[in-house]
């Protein structure tokens, strides 16, 4: 049998990484302000109607999609705290600490600028999403959902990310969250980029030379005989 996940020092560098990037990338977009991913709009404007910092909304939303994709028959993982705490917390981080230290406000730069911050944010936020993914000790609580749905459905992860984003950005609409020209390019973008790399990412994370070496076959002993 394939190791545990838990045992797999790739598994929980791609959780820890995935957590870190993912929160840094949506803070850089929010900085920005040319919208990010429908949940996290509508987390912005759950934060502002609320009076809560954004990385303490993202864990309360969260709990409620551990729970739902719990009754979906999913549990979460050893990482899920990591996966939406981590997020939470280096979202924060980055707007209570590092920006307002730094006096850092990239939504007054040129356009320009602004764009390229979107960009790099966007960069960080995809590859965070599909890094805790293809970790397989947790991911995220929406991104696992997500998953759910397409397994016990049977329908694309592409069209099981776009149809959930597509509500969760109706309600970003009606609560005034922080959605933008960006926002309409991660509901096209994000659903190409976890169904295209996170099947990739997944096959390095658990490799099988690993699992090879730790459990070689009767026939690749008897040739070192």
């Amino acid at each position: 049998m394939p190791r545990a996940p838990h045992r797999n020092h790739r598994s929980w560098l791609a959780l820890l990484l995935g957590a870190f990037s993912l929160g840094t990338g949506l803070a850089w977009m929010l900085a920005a302000a040319w919208g990010v991913a429908p949940l996290d709009a509508f987390i912005a404007g759950a934060s502002e109607l609320t009076g809560l910092t954004i990385g303490t909304v993202i864990i309360v939303i969260s709990l409620f999609f551990v729970a739902a994709a719990w009754l979906l028959g999913s549990r979460p993982g050893i990482g899920t705290p990591i996966a939406f705490v981590g997020v939470g917390v280096v979202v924060d981080v980055w707007n209570l600490v590092i920006f307002d230290a730094l006096s850092w406000t990239p939504a007054d730069w040129a356009v320009a600028a602004r764009v390229v911050t979107w960009i790099v944010g966007f960069a960080l936020f995809a590859g965070g999403v599909i890094a805790t993914l293809a970790s397989d000790l947790g991911a995220n609580p929406y991104d696992q959902i997500v998953r759910v749905v397409h397994e016990k459905f049977g329908i694309s992860l592409a069209l099981s990310r776009l149809a959930f984003d597509g509500v969760i950005l109706l309600g970003a609409f009606l609560i005034g969250g922080a959605w933008g020209v960006g926002t309409v390019a991660i509901l096209v973008l994000m659903p190409i980029a976890m169904g295209s790399l996170t099947p990739r990412l997944r096959r390095w994370v658990h490799s099988i030379r690993d699992h090879e070496r730790e459990n070689p076959s009767p026939d690749s002993g008897a040739i070192k005989k």
